[in-house]
């Protein structure tokens, strides 16, 4: 077998699609037994233009057509090429609307047009480009207007992956020169995104022959954040007033990343006016202290300190408020280490959203393509780290919506200095892109947030990522569930309650495993319990210079806020200077004190 052929089997069973490997080597199978076993059954068939040819060649062309126009559902020809054997290829599976292939060519802005709608589905009518230029053939049409061929991808313009018909099979035909390796490691500098020529075809190749049978998210939401303001009416370019009226006119929810150490600054007579509207508000937790790196050290007395520490200030502040906050952390400038993450499940978080997956030390293993293809990535110590963005490129939110992601979106107050019209219009984009988006409260999405495949009629396989987790049937019918959870250590598993009863459970390959039947509508609460854990006493402290440290940080931090950021110059300036001094993280420009 080809290793092209390979890759898109591994991908394939990834996104959890049975696949079945035949190999041709006259020895065992000939190419003749090999059609008659596929012909046994409608089958989907994924084949490299190059073992297409060669099937052609070496066997009657009447047989091959039979099977394709007769016995193939669906048929995948991948890695097409501009020779002269692939012209031919082309003009015979397409009947010469597909007549020939340009030479292969560096591009890199890519297209999914809405006349492909039907199969490229949020990804229609967005665009995307790659930092890498892509050296890619493209077909050649004989008529691009003809109805008989859907372009479901361009490449600067022109066709590099298209659906046609044969008989009664789907033919879709994919240029792309390389295939993505699901193993191949990523690293914050050049993540998924440079990926997405190879993998969006792919993807939507599987969903569209597929459906419910591969794995799928059964619901799309999303989330608007805001880093570090303070609860009152205003806060820099922040009005609640103004934020309010927007989300009831345009239809979002927004959670405050608030910080903890603020807890003792909110009065009960603002959050009221604040949060009494019945709004789509929240709030959730962002660092402890907002330090430098607080969350960037393996310490881990430190780490648990500022975990628990974070929480008690929390509910002081609910307890003096009346407020209720979200066990959600979003880690101050992005920043933390893989002992960070279970300093958050010892202090039972339910999970942390961060601008970045990859953590500022070494995992136990690199993250790769297959990691994000799940709504979480659950490397560390089994605890979820959901990836938010900034609302940049309507293509990042159509690929996670697409497999099956909660579009997080992240500003900080600046965002609306010239107000909300901006945030707005990007919303509505949203909708556009996908009419059934609803914003429902970031706890409740995260702990909804799963991949269902369909194994029957009355079975379901679900992969969930929250150690509390809501299941809802989405079918008319009783059904039964294998749900999984990956925890690399099973020892640290106490219990699993299935709507507060204990049940059993099972472990398989770093996967937690329950199975249970649900009636059609119902949701079941599913909570997993750890073993108790021995905690840093809250008493604990890092020494009066710290905390006079974090209070000047605090100040200097509102005074750009409210101030310094009506003066840009001045503003300019001040960073500079708090760079030099090594007050923020990296020399990233999404930073901040």
């Amino acid at each position: 077998m080809l290793e092209r052929e390979e890759q898109i089997l591994k991908f394939a069973d990834w996104m959890g699609v049975p696949t079945k490997r035949i190999t041709i080597d006259d020895e065992t199978i000939t190419i003749e037994q090999a059609l008659e076993e596929l012909n046994r059954s409608e089958c989907c068939v994924a084949v490299s233009a190059e073992t297409l040819t060669f099937m052609r060649n070496a066997s009657s062309p009447a047989v091959l057509r039979h099977f394709i126009e007769n016995h193939c559902a669906e048929l995948l020809v991948f890695s097409v090429g501009s020779s002269l054997h692939h012209d031919n290829l082309l003009s015979w599976l397409t009947s010469g609307r597909a007549c020939r292939l340009n030479s292969p060519e560096e591009k890199r802005g890519f297209h999914l047009p809405h006349s492909g709608r039907k199969f490229s589905r949020q990804f229609a009518g967005l665009s995307f480009t790659t930092q890498r230029t892509v050296s890619v053939p493209t077909f050649e049409l004989r008529d691009a207007n003809s109805p008989d061929i859907q372009v479901i991808m361009l490449a600067d313009g022109c066709p590099v992956f298209l659906r046609t018909g044969r008989g009664s099979c789907e033919l879709f035909l994919l240029a792309v020169s390389k295939l993505p390796d699901i193993n191949e490691r990523l690293s914050q500098g050049k993540g998924i995104e440079e990926h997405y020529d190879q993998v969006i075809p792919l993807l939507v190749f599987l969903r569209h022959c597929f459906g419910a049978r591969c794995w799928h998210g059964p619901e799309s939401t999303a989330r608007f954040i805001i880093d570090d303001p303070l609860l009152r009416q205003t806060y820099g370019f922040l009005n609640y007033g103004a934020l309010l009226s927007s989300m009831r006119t345009v239809g979002y929810g927004t959670s405050i990343a608030f910080i903890p150490w603020n807890y003792w600054r909110t009065s009960k007579k603002q959050a009221a006016r604040i949060f009494n509207h019945g709004e789509n508000l929240s709030i959730c937790v962002h660092g402890c202290d907002h330090t430098n790196k607080e969350f960037d050290v393996v310490d881990q007395e430190i780490l648990q300190w500022r975990a628990g520490t974070a929480l008690r200030r929390m509910e002081r502040h609910k307890k003096r408020t009346g407020l209720p906050f979200e066990r959600v952390m979003i880690f101050p400038q992005g920043r933390f280490s893989t002992s960070a993450m279970l300093a958050l499940r010892a202090n039972d978080y339910l999970a942390a959203v961060n601008t970045t997956c990859f953590p500022t030390n070494d995992g136990p293993e690199p993250l790769t393509i297959a990691d994000f293809l799940r709504p979480a990535v659950t490397r560390f110590h089994g605890f979820p780290v959901f990836q938010r963005r900034y609302p940049r490129r309507l293509i990042d939110c159509a690929f996670d919506l697409f497999v099956g992601r909660p579009v997080l979106l992240v500003q900080h107050h600046e965002y609306f200095r010239d107000g909300y019209e901006q945030w707005e219009e990007f919303v509505n984009n949203l909708h556009r892109i996908e009419p059934a988006l609803t914003w429902m409260t970031l706890s409740s999405q995260l702990m909804r947030s799963c991949m269902m495949r369909s194994v029957s009629d009355r079975s379901v396989e679900v992969q969930f990522f929250t150690r509390k987790f809501k299941l809802k049937n989405p079918r008319a019918s009783q059904t039964g569930f294998l749900l999984a959870k990956h925890e690399p250590d099973s020892s640290a598993v106490s219990a699993v309650l299935v709507d507060g009863r204990s049940v059993p459970f099972s472990f398989k390959k770093d996967f937690l495993l329950l199975e249970l039947q649900t009636d059609p509508g119902r949701v079941v609460n599913v909570e997993i319990l750890d073993r108790p854990k021995l905690l840093t006493p809250a008493r604990k402290r890092l020494g009066m210079r710290y905390t006079a440290g974090v209070s000047v940080r605090r100040a200097l931090s509102e005074f750009r806020d409210n101030t310094l950021t009506r003066y840009p110059r001045l503003l300019e300036a001040a960073t500079g200077l708090a760079r030099k001094m090594r007050a923020t993280g990296e020399d990233d420009k999404e930073n901040r004190l």
